[in-house]
């Protein structure tokens, strides 16, 4: 019998071992051990020290007892169990009295119970958690509640189904098994309306699987999402920080910019499926309706350039050349946008011709009102000149309007304009000659 030492306090050194070596002395934990003077005093050495289920779990080591040891693993199994070889003569290595109590505790834990330092890592401390509580990975459990979710789904419990599809998710994690319950979660979730939350298992299962045998249905079911959400917040806007509870459907925040990223985890995850450029055209359309036209003209820019064979060809031709015109802002202004305006208008003429139909006259009127327009900014300029008499200025760009835009009501009045200063001087007069004298003079 081992005098002065209680199952207690040798748990209680155990789990201190245990803290220890999680805090990165699990290297030298063993070298370091030092035992309690009741356990000196009753002869054990350091090798022998007693390593009970706590620390065997806790480092994921596969529990090998002796049989002279059987008696140390009975008692450390729990504190709270006393057999009768704590209290009788026969010494440590006595076996402890057959008895129900005893059956209990002679389990030593399998390696799949064990844990590695690795587990309890701030990154992996939540799967480690469910593990020690019965909640950890387990594929017969989750493919039970895999089938459950089925049965629910038959019956038109979708709601039900998809807590049985996502509890099966986390009891199967990193396999084709959890790929398809988080799938049937988000499905189950679409067909009973609650749209962001099937939203969310969709991008989870996105997230995890991006390469999804899934992936087709997934994007569909996306795009769907965010065309109701667009059409919804159209009939019925909310400012996009409200706060609304009253219908699932819907995000509780942002509506609009919900139907948005519905849109890019199409393009994002499927750049190259068939909804990819529908996705495009659809935020182009919806920036566009919103009075958006920066970002309409940059999304309308992408299917003609990136989607040469996208069926919108035609309308992101024709509204991404008003988007840019609705981003010039006078001659006063950059003049980048009817460039890329007259650009779009050129393209689209050549490019699609007998197509336009009766899209082709709103062409030929947008290219005039370009030219118009590009004709103001040359008279703004040749104005500016004139009035401060630099008259050479003023000829430049009065004669650049006669040459490059003939057709347009600025060229008569250019020509007008030329005809009155023909014969002023180039350089407004300098009444301070005397002054400038003295500085020396560059050359022009």
């Amino acid at each position: 019998m081992r005098t002065g030492t209680s199952p207690m306090s040798m748990d209680g050194t155990k789990l201190a071992v245990a803290a220890a070596c999680l805090l990165g002395l699990a290297a030298g934990c063993q070298s370091m051990l030092e035992l309690p003077e009741s356990a000196k005093a009753g002869g054990w050495t350091n090798d022998e020290v007693p390593e009970g289920w706590a620390f065997d779990r806790l480092m994921g080591r596969k529990r090998e007892t002796k049989d002279s040891d059987s008696s140390i693993a009975g008692r450390e199994a729990s504190p709270s169990v006393h057999f009768a070889s704590q209290t009788n003569a026969q010494g440590p290595g006595a076996d402890p009295p057959a008895s129900s109590e005893a059956s209990d505790f002679e389990k030593p834990p399998s390696e799949d119970d064990g844990l590695e330092l690795s587990d309890f890592s701030p990154s992996n401390i939540g799967t480690t958690v469910k593990k020690l509580t019965g909640n950890g990975p387990n594929e017969s459990v989750a493919r039970a509640l895999y089938q459950e979710g089925e049965e629910l789904l038959r019956e038109g419990q979708y709601e039900e189904a998809a807590e049985r599809f996502e509890k099966a998710a986390k009891r199967a994690p990193e396999s084709p098994l959890q790929e398809d319950c988080l799938f049937m979660q988000g499905e189950s979730l679409f067909f009973c309306d609650r749209y962001p939350k099937a939203n969310d298992a969709y991008a989870e299962l996105l997230k995890k699987y991006q390469y999804t045998r899934h992936l087709d249905k997934v994007v569909a079911r996306q795009f769907a999402i965010g065309r109701y959400w667009e059409q919804l917040n159209a009939s019925k806007p909310t400012w996009f920080l409200s706060l609304q509870v009253s219908d699932p459907t819907r995000p509780k925040f942002d509506t609009f910019g919900y139907a948005l990223k519905a849109y890019q985890s199409v393009r994002m995850n499927d750049p190259t499926g068939p909804l990819a450029d529908d996705s495009i055209m659809a935020t182009a359309n919806a920036y566009f309706l919103k009075g958006r036209y920066e970002e309409a003209a940059y999304h309308y820019d992408l299917v003609r350039k990136e989607y040469p064979k996208s069926e919108h060809q035609l309308n992101a031709h024709l509204l991404g050349m008003k988007s840019k015109l609705e981003t010039y802002q006078g001659p006063k202004y950059g003049g980048s946008p009817l460039e890329d305006a007259e650009e779009i208008a050129d393209q689209t003429a050549r490019q699609f011709g007998p197509e336009l139909g009766s899209e082709r006259d709103r062409v030929v009127q947008t290219q005039n009102e370009i030219r118009e327009q590009r004709a103001e900014r040359d008279w703004v300029l040749a104005e500016y000149y004139e009035k401060k008499k630099d008259y050479r200025g003023a000829r430049y760009y009065y004669q650049l309007i006669l040459d490059e835009y003939p057709a347009t009501a600025y060229a008569q009045e250019a020509k007008t304009r030329l005809a009155e200063i023909r014969d002023f001087p180039d350089k407004p007069a300098n009444h301070f000659r005397w002054l400038t004298d003295l500085v020396p003079s560059t050359p022009d």
